[in-house]
């Protein structure tokens, strides 16, 4: 098994990734911070350990080799960032509220190629629908291997939390 490494450090490699090729990506999530984050060529077990709405900590690690349980997460829906415009708004809200007018629904949207970080217009910000995200209660229960790593992660993440923060751990653990 490869050594997890901190978050700080793969997550950054991970949104490379991501804006290099945004095509055939799939995530899947736990309310307790665990993720599997596959790639068209890669995947990545994370724990992730929130520190405030727009910073975390943990720690992940990319998995040697493909495996059935990933197998079947990759034949989900495509993750992806994919801008909204006005009309695009207009149309969900008519689909909803039984308006006349254009209609527009989730998946006509989910159709559309997903975007990189950096093909997101940061000058006119736009909404961008972000998804989706498949939610579990846990990663253990996919398989053997993928809960022997979660254990390994859980020790490494809090261990990082420890050391980067040992004031706000004595709180939680």
């Amino acid at each position: 098994m490869t050594n997890p490494e901190p978050a700080d450090k793969i997550v950054p490699r991970i949104l490379q990734q991501y804006s290099e090729r945004p095509r055939g990506w799939h995530i899947l999530s736990t309310p307790r911070g665990e993720m599997l984050v596959l790639s068209p060529d890669s995947a990545f077990q994370l724990k992730l350990i929130p520190l405030n709405p727009y910073e975390f900590t943990g720690a992940g690690v990319e998995l040697p080799e493909s495996c059935e349980t990933v197998e079947r997460i990759r034949s989900s829906p495509e993750f992806g960032l994919r801008p909204l415009n006005e009309s695009d708004l207009r149309g969900i809200l008519n689909s909803i509220t039984g308006d006349s007018g254009p209609k527009l629904s989730l998946d006509d949207i989910m159709k559309r190629a997903p975007r990189s970080l950096d093909d997101l217009s940061t000058d006119i910000p736009t909404p961008v629908l972000q998804g989706p995200v498949l939610m579990r209660p846990d990663l253990g229960s996919l398989s053997p291997e993928i809960l022997k790593r979660q254990l390994s992660l859980d020790r490494s993440a809090e261990k990082t939390f420890r050391k980067r923060f040992p004031e706000r751990a004595g709180f939680y653990f």
